[in-house]
């Protein structure tokens, strides 16, 4: 029989109880910790989110939380918690984690794993509901013991894995041959190994280089790679973030930038940055300059030329290159309240036609919530993006902001959110734990920019001044962002 090796699955977890009250954690045990800590009259019931329910890798059950352990249980109940995961991650027996990765991919990577490897490969996880999987080299006979079971505290059950989540024909390469091998072949998932090229940065990387040996990637690169990865994963059709927090200075241009500027040398493709500010925004400013001065106002005048893709060419006239950075810019009017504002009917009819040219838009706003402009982006956004400066009025204002959203009905939409909390030159630790602390639950993740002087100033953006941490921290803003699309 083949040596069998283990990878663990774990996810975070969101609670939704009865109420729609929604409390994020980072783990099940973390998760089950947070209800054993309330009060309840009897054990609590959970059950697996609908969102799961009828997905492959996933079988609907309910568990009753007893002496902080979890227990099948009837599913006859109206349940006290749904369980909704996100954020799912490959770790080894060792514990160190070693990708993100979607439910949906596991059976791909389990089959490609155990094939290169020669072992069985299981794939096991303590998250309720949750399938284990197990897979043997696709040279094993047809009859070899390929399970995918509910991670339930029941037995493993013995249907085969095709029969039982439904996988494609890739997933059991050997048994059934792929439609297309060219396909198969192009979009085969690589080893680890493979993944795990040699270290290109720090110092494996410079003795990789001067001495020709092949050290692998330290954990930082390999954190990087995998961040990389998310910023570059593919997407159905185009895609809006929405920059929001109705305090002005909370870093909303900064990080509209630097967002869009990630994406565009890690990503590339097409991707602007659009400031929507219902007054004379800044974007432009903090943007490298083009020959011309255009805003969005006077792209509204001419947006019965934007009709089709062909007609691309044409918004030269009107967006802002950003060199090295690979992205536009389209600029706010530049004249406070001496021309009529955009309103949201204009806003859409202008995001209706530069979705055609754009395969991702990063939409920095104004400080009203009210205003109409402001309204539409945030009803256009696939990502909400909450930037909060550590000082004490821009993190009221951001929590101010997040009231306005969920009454106006967009709590599930901030849920699938990311804040950002930019720290100022003098940051206190306290409330930045404060902030971070507040967000639970309300936010989807949460990822803290250092400090960096070369933005203090509030002139143009310049991409090679930043420090190489306040990079890495867009980086993982940027992943945030992707992963919610």
């Amino acid at each position: 029989m083949a040596p069998v090796s283990t990878l663990w699955l774990s996810a975070k977890v969101t609670l939704v109880d009865r109420t729609g009250t929604r409390v994020r954690a980072d783990s099940m045990e973390v998760a089950t910790a947070k209800i054993a800590g309330y009060s309840h009259q009897s054990a609590p019931l959970l059950a697996l989110a609908e969102a799961h329910a009828s997905g492959p890798g996933f079988t609907p059950g309910a568990w009753r939380l007893v002496e902080g352990h979890l227990a099948p249980a009837p599913e006859d109940g109206v349940p006290d918690y749904w369980l909704e995961y996100s954020d799912f991650h490959l770790a080894g027996a060792d514990g160190r984690r070693l990708s993100p990765v979607t439910v949906d991919d596991l059976p791909r990577i389990g089959q490609s794993m155990a094939t290169r490897s020669g072992q069985q490969i299981t794939i096991d996880t303590h998250l309720p509901g949750v399938r284990t999987h197990r897979y043997v080299p696709a040279t094993a006979p047809a009859t070899a013991d390929i399970e995918a079971t509910a991670s339930s505290g029941e037995a493993p059950g013995t249907d085969s894995v095709a029969g039982t989540v439904g996988l494609d024909a890739p997933a059991v390469a050997g048994l059934h041959p792929p439609a297309s091998a060219a396909e198969a072949f192009a979009t085969r998932t690589q080893s680890r190994r493979d993944a795990l090229s040699p270290a290109h940065t720090g110092w494996r990387g410079a003795l990789n280089s001067v001495l020709g040996l092949r050290l692998a990637p330290g954990a930082g690169e390999q954190r990087t790679r995998a961040l990389n990865a998310t910023v570059q994963k593919g997407l159905p059709g185009h895609r809006t973030a929405v920059v929001v927090n109705i305090k002005g200075g909370a870093s909303k241009t900064t990080a509209t930038y630097l967002l869009a500027a990630t994406l565009g040398r890690v990503r590339g493709g097409m991707v602007l940055a659009w400031d929507n500010n219902e007054n004379a925004g800044n974007l432009g400013d903090r943007a490298i300059p083009a020959a011309h001065s255009h805003t969005a106002l006077d792209l509204l005048e001419h947006i019965e030329d934007f009709t089709t893709p062909e007609q691309a060419d044409k918004l030269a006239g009107y967006i802002r290159p950003q060199g090295e950075n690979k992205f536009h810019v389209l600029a706010s009017q530049n004249e406070a309240g001496t021309k009529e504002v955009i309103d949201a009917t204009a806003f859409r009819r202008m995001h209706a036609a530069l979705r055609q040219f754009y395969q991702l838009a990063i939409v920095d706003t104004g400080n009203a919530s009210t205003a109409p402009t402001w309204q539409a982006a945030v009803d256009v956004a696939d990502v909400l993006v909450v930037a909060i400066s550590n000082k004490e009025d821009a993190a009221r204002r951001a929590f101010t902001t997040i009231d306005a959203l969920r009454a106006e009905g967009y709590g599930e939409k901030l849920a699938n959110g990311v804040a950002i909390i930019t720290q100022p030159r003098t940051a206190s630790t306290q409330r930045l734990a404060e902030i971070q602390n507040s967000l639970t639950g309300l936010v989807r993740s949460v990822v803290v920019v250092p400090y960096d002087r070369t933005l203090d100033d509030g002139g143009e953006i310049i991409w090679e001044a930043l420090a190489p941490r306040t990079r890495q921290a867009y980086l993982q803003a940027t992943a945030a962002v992707v992963e919610g699309m």
